[in-house]
């Protein structure tokens, strides 16, 4: 390789991984905004903790190149619902809940775990996905998931 092509490789390398660092899950504050925001979509959201590395590795590796894509602009809006460290949201209802109590509405204080949401109701759209065995096929599983909560979304409005 030449010098002048090695440095091209390095520097592409650099920007996409720059452009994909910067890209964060937005933190999921206001779900009744998000409601408004959504129109047809449904929401993704990661339930993580601050020092739960599965779920950078899921943020990282799966999500954010996936909001990155632009590919799942149409049918999706991201979020990460950050759990255990304090936060609150506001619920469709306009309510005002800490993180945990609302993870806990979906009987759910594990990490990481990939929730598909009706903003409409907060109803679950589909399966959720607790936890990653693999994150070869992981990003399978999450687009797979991703059909179904959208065609569930589609035949209900």
């Amino acid at each position: 390789m030449t010098p002048l092509l090695s440095r091209l490789s390095l520097i592409t390398v650099f920007f996409l991984s720059t452009i994909i660092q910067a890209s964060e899950i937005p933190v999921m504050e206001n779900m009744k905004k998000d409601q408004q925001l959504a129109g047809s979509r449904f929401l993704l959201v990661l339930i993580s903790q601050p020092d739960c590395s599965y779920c950078r590795l899921i943020e990282d590796e799966i999500l954010k190149p996936m909001q990155v894509s632009g590919r799942y602009k149409d049918r999706l809006l991201f979020r990460n619902l950050i759990i255990n460290d304090g936060r609150r949201l506001t619920t469709v209802d306009g309510k005002q809940l800490s993180a945990n109590k609302f993870a806990q509405r979906y009987s759910n204080s594990l990490t990481p775990t990939l929730l598909f949401i009706d903003p409409r109701d907060g109803s679950e759209l589909t399966d959720r996905m607790i936890g990653i065995n693999t994150v070869d096929m992981y990003g399978y599983y999450v687009d797979k998931a991703i059909d179904q909560a959208y065609s569930q979304l589609l035949s209900l409005h």
